[in-house]
């Protein structure tokens, strides 16, 4: 709906700029202690100051509403609500009694976002906003309160817009509810800086009633209220003073029809208690308020809504993701557009920052021009028919011309309208299935599982809020991401770093230069469908280049491969957190992710490559971690053949399942130079990768906002192709530094083994107590040297003596004795028995069963429906069984 522009007419310039409410008829009404009689006043969204300085900088209308949806669990209830919002014009939307449990963010189907605070254990109460992507790149936090009561912060000019959505206990509730909804209103509020815009809004089951005698408070209401005021009105007015707000809803004149919120059940009554209201100082941004009882979700509250002015600003440090994918049909245009665009660049000095800069923007600048064109990728697509929406149309129709939800009429196509979702979700459902057993008959494990994985994930909202390093919690965007950099930023950072001199390589040293070959087949080796680093450019961009975006790239590589200069986007990493146990309010209870440039992982592929070619020889046969050909099955097959063996010729052994902590993390710099430099790697290369590692900076990206930069101080890139080399040759070096000498460890075929390793998961091997501390303690000396700790309340000792042969009185003292590990995903156990993991894969194997539990157990679906939701697992798993 376009709004008329507003109309700033000035009455006059009155001595005392203050202002107060004065009777009339529909429009913003203000006068002023100096001005005497008002005999004029706004027109509908305009209006009329006494005074000359203004609050806000008003610069454009948006619709700010609340709705009381009575529960969103219902199938289908979501996709109506968003479709009446966007049928509106709603900017956002705060919604009361959704009944959905727990708290976070997630995005619709629609490609909106819902903040949503419901209650942990049942399906009750709950609040929360739908925010469209339009205005969701402005939210800069939310706060879930409780169950009743949820905040949104938005960034606006000139101050910040908070806007608090609640949902009131009911006439039924105790008093001690009430009492505690009302304080915990009030430290919310009081938490919202004063000098911040503020607006409260929901369902307070309260009726504040007709307000037109009340000219004594006029600040708070005005003529326009409707009903008779109960005692849990007078609460909320007293409220309303103390806080010094203003309720909107009696400020403007409507008819009877825009006024009412509430339709009792029968249709006996219909009331007005959902409101919305700004703190004082905001008034003049509300143009106008009433409802839409026409809008339809099923639901005996109608659509309350706000016209409000204000300017709204980005987050600060957010940037608009460029990401997207190339199809067969773009592929060409793309490519000729880059080529062209190259072909037509400026001669300039070719260094290795110029030469990549024109090819990304020359790559960036043509995604941007077709992405305007409207090549935009489609939305999720929703499960809803056409039929459907036909059906709630006409349900809808029937508020138009005055029926409620209680009315038999309606309640028939309400039930229409939900079989017709039911049925709807079924189609969906069984659509999916037929796909699961497509790709099973076609052996395709990768689809199956996405696929299957789809319908059994549970429902884990995100969040963003963490807790500082005092234990407050952090709501605001900005806050969240500065507290992550500084964690990220103690994580890698190494105090006993220090700046050395390293020897250059001179020309005659350095490896053969980079061929066109090598750059062609390093490119066909990047993975798809994998998220981009800062440059925004994916794989499937850069395999859609053409030959003289090619040739550019191959310039560039070389450039680097002789001059050893990185550009500063590929030594730029991304950094995403991902909760992995825990409260999702700490921040060591989360992983992280690296993101870094597809571009720069054509070169170092081809680094990658060269290093091998030396590294590869120097990695033993102990070690199976990233080594072609072996994997874990090799090292659990190994532990159990030597447990079995003990027990066979009544050999006792000890086997040591140490633990790192951080292990990847934890890399000194300094020593793996050194660690390349003793296992003959040419210092060409080394050098390469040296001033890789000491340009690299990371960012953490919370949601659409970067954080500061810090710089890597330690440990192996994470997400670099390179890493897994790297790593592997450094615990190579500490194993080989501790057996110096030794002659320990377990005879296998007449070979001495001491450790077998995958990884940084590393078993030592020994025969006796006395021969494993020593082998711990070289073990944990060198570890330290060079950086790494062994974390012994995870470092486990299991003793195979079948017979009690070990004195095990006082050894290993320091370390947990067990019967049975995990061990790389299988349960070793010290009796060679395979009984513990054969039933702890039989319950894995139900478990997974269960996860479908929600679609047994859901009535909406037909019987016939879920029997073909294992049919394509079954059959996958008999495949690959025979």
């Amino acid at each position: 709906m376009k709004m008329s522009t507003v109309r700033n007419e000035l009455s006059g310039v009155p001595a005392d700029p203050r202002r107060h409410w004065v009777p009339g008829p529909s429009g913003v009404k203000w006068t002023t202690e100096a001005s005497g009689v008002v005999d004029h006043q706004a027109t509908f969204r305009g209006n009329v100051t006494g005074g000359q300085r203004k609050l806000l900088n008003l610069c454009q209308q948006y619709l700010v509403a609340t709705w009381n949806v009575r529960g969103l669990l219902k199938t289908g209830k979501l996709n109506i609500v968003e479709k009446e919002m966007r049928q509106y014009n709603i900017s956002i939307l705060g919604l009361g009694e959704t009944h959905m449990r727990g708290a976070g963010h997630f995005n619709t189907d629609d490609g909106s976002t819902m903040y949503f605070s419901g209650a942990v254990g049942e399906s009750i109460n709950g609040v929360g906003f739908i925010v469209p992507p339009t205005i969701n790149k402005y939210v800069t936090g939310y706060n879930t309160v409780s169950d009743r009561i949820i905040t949104l912060r938005l960034n606006a000019k000139p101050m910040p817009l908070n806007i608090v959505q609640i949902y009131a206990p009911t006439a039924q509730s105790s008093p001690e509810s009430i009492d505690e909804f009302y304080a915990t209103l009030e430290a919310t509020i009081t938490a919202i800086p004063k000098r911040e815009m503020l607006v409260i809004m929901g369902d307070w089951n309260a009726k504040i009633g007709d307000t037109s005698a009340d000219d004594h408070m006029r600040n708070v209401v005005g003529k326009y209220g409707l009903g008779v005021r109960n005692q849990r009105g007078e609460r909320l007015l007293d409220f309303c003073i103390t806080r010094e707000l203003a309720v909107h809803n009696t400020r403007f004149k409507h008819h009877v029809r825009r006024l009412y919120t509430w339709v009792s059940p029968g249709d006996r009554c219909r009331n007005q208690i959902d409101y919305i209201m700004t703190s004082s100082r905001w008034n003049s941004s509300i143009q106008n308020v009433k409802t839409y009882p026409g809008a339809d979700c099923g639901s005996d509250h109608n659509l309350l809504v706000a016209w409000m002015k204000l300017r709204l600003k980005r987050a600060s440090k957010s940037k608009s993701r460029l990401c997207r994918k190339i199809d067969l049909t773009e592929a060409k245009t793309f490519r000729d557009q880059v080529d062209l665009k190259l072909k037509g660049r400026e001669d300039t000095i070719n260094t290795v920052t110029t030469t990549w800069n024109s090819l990304k923007s020359s790559i960036t600048d043509t995604l941007r021009e077709m992405t305007r064109a409207g090549t935009r990728q489609p939305k999720r697509k929703i499960f809803i028919q056409d039929e459907t929406w036909e059906a709630i149309e006409k349900r809808k129709d029937l508020k138009t011309i005055g029926l409620n939800k209680d009315d038999d009429e309606y309640k028939q196509r309400d039930r229409e309208v939900q079989k017709l979702c039911r049925r709807d979700k079924n189609r969906h459902l069984t659509n999916i299935c037929r796909e699961i057993q497509a790709h099973a008959d076609r052996l395709q494990p990768g689809e199956l599982f996405k696929k299957v994985r789809y319908l059994t994930r549970s429902f884990k909202p995100k969040t963003w809020v963490v807790e500082d390093e005092h234990g407050s919690a952090i709501s605001e965007l900005n806050e969240v991401a500065e507290r992550w950099r500084q964690y990220c930023q103690d994580l890698y950072q190494d105090v006993t770093t220090s700046v050395q001199a390293h020897s250059q390589p001179c020309s005659s040293e350095q490896e053969p230069p980079i061929l066109f070959e090598e750059l062609v087949q390093a490119i066909k080796t990047t993975k798809d469908g994998k998220a981009p680093g800062i440059d925004q450019i994916t794989a499937e961009i850069i395999k859609a280049l053409g030959e003289e975006a090619l040739k550019l790239l191959h310039e560039l590589c070389n450039k680097i491969w002789s001059t050893g200069e990185w550009p500063l986007d590929w030594t730029r990493s991304v950094i995403l957190p991902l909760h992995k146990k825990g409260s999702t309010k700490v921040c060591d209870n989360y992983r992280t992710i690296s993101l870094i440039p597809h571009v720069s992982k054509i070169l170092l592929h081809i680094l990658n490559k060269r290093v091998r070619y030396y590294l590869d020889p120097e990695i033993p046969q102990e070690q199976a971690g990233f080594v072609k050909g072996k994997g874990t099955r090799e090292q659990i097959l190994n532990v159990r053949q030597i447990i079995e063996s003990s027990h066979e010729f009544d050999s006792p052994v000890i086997l040591c399942f140490v633990d790192y902590k951080k292990a990847f993390d934890c890399v000194v710099w300094e020593k793996l130079w050194q660690v390349l430099s003793e296992m003959g790697v040419p210092l060409h290369l080394t050098t390469l990768i040296r001033k890789l590692y000491e340009g690299s900076r990371g960012s953490v990206r919370i949601k659409e906002c970067m954080s500061d930069e810090f710089r890597f101080q330690k440990g192996v890139r994470q997400g670099c192709i390179l890493s897994p080399i790297l790593f592997n040759i450094y615990g190579e070096y500490i194993l080989r530094k501790a057996l110096e000498g030794w002659e320990g460890g377990v005879n296998i075929g007449g070979v001495r083994v001491a450790n077998l390793r995958y990884a940084d998961d590393t078993t030592l091997l020994a025969e006796s107590a006395g021969e494993m501390e020593e082998l711990l303690r070289r073990v944990e000396n060198i570890s330290s040297d060079l950086g790494l700790s062994i974390n012994r309340s995870k470092t486990k000792v299991m003793v195979v003596d079948r017979f009690g042969k070990l004195d095990l009185s006082n050894a290993l003292s320091n370390f947990e004795k067990v019967q049975e590990f995990n061990y790389l995903g299988s349960v070793i156990t010290s009796n060679a028995s395979s009984e513990q993991e054969i039933r702890r894969r039989i319950a894995m194997s139900k478990s997974a069963m269960t996860q479908l539990r929600k679609i047994w157990k859901d009535s909406n679906i037909r019987r016939q429906t879920k029997p073909s939701g294992i049919k394509g697992n079954v059959r996958l798993c008999g495949r690959c069984v025979g």
